[in-house]
């Protein structure tokens, strides 16, 4: 089978490019989207000799598809005629999408013999959208799904191929996470690859409406006291890595601002909804509270 990959360059997708390259499948090219003012679709140059020499240095979508040998592609959203073509010339059996920004227009959903696999990370339907780990951690979940499905015209809503729920680690980095997501995905995908080649298998479909979350705003990054202390500390640990200050709001209205947390303590209750010690803030919520790291 000959595939093609469409990623944002991340811990999800080197994940999954490395699981694809175990696999008995032929990777003809690796997309990325090209920023403004570039060409429609362009061909990337490998990276510079001396740096694949480098063992020492993490791996990165980009080394690994260099090592590999596999073409590397910038596109910009505009790029649909000369993406087809593109995709043509390559005869390309299935294209694997992970983390991509943009909706896949239908004059190009029909290009790959066998389709378009979207790698998403959420029990679809539920949290359709550009970020759904993030939502998950922040309306509590404590799992989650990796929901491999084919593409429609519509966003993250095709038929399901497989889906698979597993456990939100509580207190990782969101980049662990996605690593984590990454991971089941590899391992389903060669259930999925065999059920697609087959002529006989047909996915089924997504069922309710579901529900739609947009990317993150400012707003999103609010904690409130009535939050479960579990709850507040798998979120901030989570996305402390974004950069994003978090800002609390206690039982009395005050409000400050942290940056990380690095503890909570269950069923333990403050002489105040707020106590500073040093650089850290201690946070009063509704079963307990988060030791968090104030804002500089």
């Amino acid at each position: 089978m000959r595939l093609v990959m469409f990623a944002m360059p991340g811990p999800m997708a080197l994940t999954v490019l490395q699981g694809l390259l175990r696999l008995s499948v032929e990777i003809v090219g690796l997309f990325y989207t090209a920023p403004p003012g570039t060409p429609t679709l362009s061909t990337l140059p490998t990276a510079d000799a001396r740096a694949k020499t480098m063992v020492l240095a993490p791996p990165t979508v980009t080394a690994v598809a260099d090592q590999a040998g596999i073409p590397r592609y910038a596109v910009r959203r505009n790029a649909v005629l000369a993406l087809s073509e593109q995709l043509r010339q390559q005869r390309v059996d299935l294209a694997v999408v992970a983390c991509w920004p943009w909706r896949i227009p239908s004059a190009l959903l029909t290009v790959p013999r066998i389709g378009w696999l979207n790698l998403h990370p959420s029990p679809l339907p539920e949290l359709r959208g550009p970020e759904p780990l993030f939502w998950a951690l922040r309306q509590g979940w404590t799992r989650t799904a990796m929901t491999l499905h084919l593409m429609d015209e519509l966003l993250d809503h095709g038929p399901i191929v497989l889906q698979h729920w597993f456990d939100l680690p509580i207190g990782e980095r969101l980049s662990t996470i996605e690593a984590l997501a990454g991971s089941w995905a590899v391992q389903m995908l060669p259930i999925a690859l065999q059920n697609l080649a087959d002529p006989a298998w047909q996915p089924r479909p997504q069922l309710g409406d579901g529900s739609f979350f947009p990317s993150p705003r400012p707003q999103d990054f609010i904690v409130t006291a009535d939050w479960t202390v579990q709850r507040a500390y798998a979120f901030v640990r989570a996305v402390a890595e974004w950069g994003q200050p978090f800002t609390f709001i206690a039982t009395n209205g005050q409000t400050v601002t942290i940056v990380d947390a690095v503890a909570y303590h269950l069923y333990q209750h403050l002489v105040a909804p707020i106590i500073e010690q040093g650089e850290y803030l201690l946070l009063q919520l509704r079963d307990g509270y988060l030791v968090g790291i104030a804002e500089p």
